[in-house]
């Protein structure tokens, strides 16, 4: 390259290769990233146009990982690049002076939840932290009053009468609003949907719903029955949280849509004679759910897709056995495997194995298995999926 040398570092900078300036550029995170805007008006354009067309998620970039407790810092980088997209030890979060014990809870378009409680504490949250890792934003929600997460340390009993309550789920959805909301669930007997409480960053404050509010007169008298084995059994569509759900009197599953409100508004009858539904996620614009007839001791599985969601037409996508998936007659859903993800663009669905600590892929349209990575800890026991969202929100103001 022929740079004018009169002018220094600035015209050598001006001169180099836009192909050449995104590739190294890319080798980023986005918040180093954001700051090399200053370098020269060129740089800041090529800049802001990157982290433009990256402003709303794009596709999945990778698994954050980790296991009861503090463990976590773990992620599984799907494009390969050298340099992760984000610090998977949160340190912007750990080295605060006001953010002691996190465990990690779940993700949702980029954002990221987290449980946040004092270190000297048994079970009492301090509530909740929401980050993006892309941008190191964060904020602080507080508790609602539950004691909704368990990290694995604490096995007193707390009462002769437990009453279950799912991890909180998290809602949002930039292309909506840049508002989250968190919704959680309280269980009764049986599981039975007891009561539900939504925390919303409009109104920075959480609200309470009794059971008889949640569900209308006429779902009420059917008893409805959230499983709370798994929390890849709720997602985020249709700009409602889905749960998986079990209805008594038909006998069947159901999956319960409930919005940002806390309040349920929509109910689906899942595919007859499926057996349990043990994951539910969308991939393009289409809801999918992964059933099995015995999670304890399972030989295959389907994959099934709600082809029409006001209808309720579902189609079954695949059958597959547990030796084609996992090299093995049987498994167990509980102890050996997850379905952890499924691509929100292409037809590949992730599953975990513990025993060999592996992260593999289902290609639905090559019906193909795929080795994604092996992980080298026995700790894992929580695969969460991670979209990238690059634009910095005023709600993530990194203060309590």
């Amino acid at each position: 390259m022929d740079c004018p040398k009169d002018k220094g570092s600035e015209a050598t900078v001006a001169c180099l290769p836009d192909d050449a300036l995104e590739g190294i550029l890319s080798r980023l995170r986005a918040k180093p990233l954001s700051r090399f805007k200053c370098v020269s008006k060129g740089w800041c354009g090529l800049i802001a146009d990157r982290l433009c067309c990256c402003k709303f998620p794009q596709t999945l970039a990778g698994f954050f990982n980790g296991g009861p407790g503090e463990k976590y810092g773990d992620f599984i980088d799907l494009s390969g690049r050298p340099v992760p997209l984000v610090d998977p030890t949160f340190s912007f979060l750990t080295k605060a002076p006001d953010i002691e014990k996190i465990v990690l809870l779940g993700s949702c378009n980029g954002l990221v939840l987290f449980g946040h409680r004092r270190v000297s504490d048994t079970y009492n949250s301090l509530g909740y932290i929401v980050c993006n890792p892309a941008t190191e934003q964060w904020v602080t929600v507080p508790s609602s009053g539950w004691s909704t997460w368990d990290d694995g340390e604490d096995e007193e009993n707390q009462g002769d009468v437990r009453v279950e309550v799912l991890d909180a789920y998290l809602i949002f959805d930039p292309s909506v609003s840049p508002h989250f909301q968190l919704v959680q669930v309280q269980l009764g007997a049986l599981n039975s949907l007891e009561e539900a409480h939504n925390f919303s960053s409009v109104t920075g404050a959480w609200k309470r719903h009794e059971g008889r509010s949640i569900v209308d007169k006429v779902w009420s008298k059917c008893g409805i029955y959230i499983d709370s084995t798994n929390s890849s059994v709720g997602c985020l569509f249709n700009g409602m949280l889905h749960l998986c759900s079990y209805c008594s009197s038909e006998a069947r599953n159901m999956i319960v849509g409930i919005d940002g409100e806390g309040k349920a508004s929509k109910f689906i009858c899942g595919p007859e004679n499926c057996g349990l539904i043990v994951f539910m996620g969308q991939s393009q614009g289409l809801l999918y759910c992964v059933s099995v007839k015995d999670p304890f001791e399972m030989t295959e599985l389907s994959i099934w897709v709600l082809e029409d969601y006001d209808a309720e037409k579902w189609i079954l996508n695949h059958n597959l056995s547990s030796s084609q998936l996992f090299g093995r007659m049987q498994c167990s859903l509980i102890s050996d495997v997850d379905v952890v993800a499924i691509h929100p663009y292409h037809g590949l669905v992730f599953f975990f194995q513990y025993r060999d600590m592996k992260l593999i892929s289902y290609d639905m349209d090559r019906k193909e298995v795929h080795d994604v990575c092996t992980l080298g800890h026995g700790c894992c026991r929580f695969v969460t999926p991670y979209v990238p969202y690059f634009a910095e929100s005023a709600l993530l103001a990194k203060k309590r």
